[in-house]
């Protein structure tokens, strides 16, 4: 995340926070290449991340982002772990078209990963077709909400950070024409934190990525 934009994001949360908008708990996975199929698997020029939060009781968004500064988009979204989590809907920003189930069914090169990642049909979601352009390219966003059952907010997010959960993208139409997996990587360490009032907006750490601000 680029410093302007995490500048505007602390001032627009400050401005919410000053009109009296309830602010909630917030928190930024960068999502890590584990695959190596072209020349762009570990370069800082792609820059993906999910927003975790809870818009309200009972329920959690994970909104993904594009932030990369070459030619990519995430065209299929998958999710590990379906023990306590029910589909609630999608929220698409402009330019984004998602849908379930994913085609595979299953998150590519994950099963690779240690434990293997293996993703059920009703956590799933893919772009819809011509992709890549229905993905979500740089610059935009999608949401994908979902009723927390037999659980917490604050419970899910150390599974998030112990690898209990696990969120993994397939990013393809890389600069070479190749594509990647990606995936959260745990980190319980917290990097920063921003806001005011009930904002909790914490970051984690991302290696070799640039323009990171701390």
């Amino acid at each position: 995340m680029s410093k302007k934009l995490l500048l505007f994001n602390l001032v627009f949360y400050c401005v919410l926070a000053t009109a009296g908008v309830p602010l909630h708990a917030a928190y930024v996975y960068h999502l890590e290449a584990f695959t190596d199929n072209g020349c762009y698997h570990d370069s800082g020029d792609l820059d993906l991340y999910v927003v975790v939060s809870d818009p309200q009781p009972g329920q959690v968004d994970f909104t993904f982002h594009n932030a990369s500064l070459i030619d990519s988009s995430v065209a299929r979204i998958y999710f590990d772990d379906s023990s306590f989590l029910d589909i609630a809907g999608i929220t698409e920003g402009l330019g984004t078209s998602f849908s379930q189930p994913a085609t595979p069914g299953n998150l590519p090169g994950g099963k690779t990963l240690e434990p293997p990642f293996v993703a059920a049909d009703e956590f799933s979601f893919k772009g819809g077709p011509p992709g890549p352009k229905n993905g979500v390219n740089p610059g935009e966003w999608l949401t994908i909400t979902f009723d927390i059952n037999g659980g917490s907010f604050v419970e899910l997010i150390d599974y998030l950070d112990a690898g209990a959960l696990r969120i993994g993208a397939h990013v393809i139409a890389l600069p070479d024409g190749s594509s990647e997996s990606v995936v959260t990587v745990p980190e319980p360490a917290t990097v920063a934190l921003l806001g005011m009032g009930a904002l909790c907006l914490l970051r984690k750490r991302r290696p070799k990525a640039k323009n990171q601000v701390l």
